[in-house]
């Protein structure tokens, strides 16, 4: 039986920090909610406290990403895009650990967008966050900054009330400048998410601004339908269908979608990354134009029945 990981009790102090309770944990960090044990003008009374597992810190790997995550999100000023505060290691047990405090959003991750079988989207939520969400990438593009994994749990939301929640870009740690040649690919393993991964990535070549577009474009397709533009059973599969798969019609999949949406996904989720829209942004509005009244169907309540029905 695999040993329990032990997480800091409340009230322990991790820098200027004291955390409240655990929010979030990761196949390599833990998020906390923590307050400052000095109130500062510049900082909210809450944060959210990113701390890298302790058998991950020793991994030069993960202490890169970690860094790189606070690193380049510092660079960028934007209502939509995860603010950091501070960050330093804490030590114990002869080990050193790094953790990152940032903006607490106080919401859950956009996957809470995707629709269950049994429900619709919520259209205005959806088309409110992807237009905040384009608005993030392209101020992150603008700043030479590529994101190259956006993806619904990347996103996050301001409120557990959608009808009142913003989006928040978050999780920069495989984030790149546009000038960086370093390799995109190690050993044959893509960083990043298969599921939203643009073909240029899969097959390790130059990216761009178009590369977080796709990402965005896949995202935009689960939440309106509730799957990924290609469910497959194998990661092989997966690459595959981005490379070479056409591009599945949304409305095979909600046949209430406009028509119209089908050719603006294929122009987003174009194979050949010159081929997409100039911008996220471009790209959003022609779907919240689109989106603008459109009313989901509502689905038929299950019959009740009655009477003695023997086994």
């Amino acid at each position: 039986m695999a040993a329990t990981r032990e997480t800091p009790a409340p009230g322990t102090a991790v820098g200027d920090y004291l955390i409240e309770r655990l929010v979030g944990a990761g196949s390599s960090a833990d998020v906390y909610l923590a307050r400052p044990r000095i109130p500062r003008p510049a900082e909210p009374h809450e944060v959210a406290l990113k701390v890298l597992h302790a058998g991950e810190a020793g991994q030069h790997q993960a202490r890169a990403r970690f860094e790189r995550e606070f690193e380049i999100a510092s660079l960028l000023r934007h209502r939509n895009i995860v603010r950091m505060y501070s960050h330093g290691e804490m030590t114990g047990d002869g080990r050193i650990t790094p953790w990152l405090a940032m903006q607490y959003a106080g919401g859950p991750a956009s996957d809470i967008l995707i629709p269950r079988p049994d429900t619709e989207p919520d259209l205005p939520t959806i088309v409110r966050v992807a237009s905040q969400s384009a608005a993030a990438l392209d101020h992150a593009h603008r700043n030479e900054v590529i994101h190259r994994d956006v993806k619904p749990a990347n996103i996050l939301l301001t409120s557990p009330t959608l009808g009142e929640a913003d989006a928040v870009l978050s999780d920069f740690g495989i984030a790149q400048f546009l000038d960086d040649t370093r390799p995109l690919a190690r050993n044959g393993r893509v960083r990043g998410s298969i599921a939203y991964a643009a073909p240029e990535l899969l097959q390790a070549q130059k990216l761009s601004p178009a590369t977080d577009q796709y990402a965005l474009a896949c995202s935009l397709v689960e939440w309106l339908t509730g799957k990924p533009p290609f469910p497959r059973q194998t990661a092989f599969a997966i690459t595959y269908a981005h490379i070479h798969d056409p591009i599945p019609p949304l409305t095979s999949r909600r046949p209430w979608l406009p028509s119209s949406l089908n050719s603006v996904f294929t122009k987003a989720l174009a194979k050949d990354a010159a081929d997409r829209y100039e911008t996220c942004e471009e790209f959003v509005t022609i779907i919240a134009r689109t989106m603008r009244d459109v009313t989901p169907p509502e689905r038929p309540r299950p019959a009740r029945r009655f009477g003695w029905f023997p086994w």
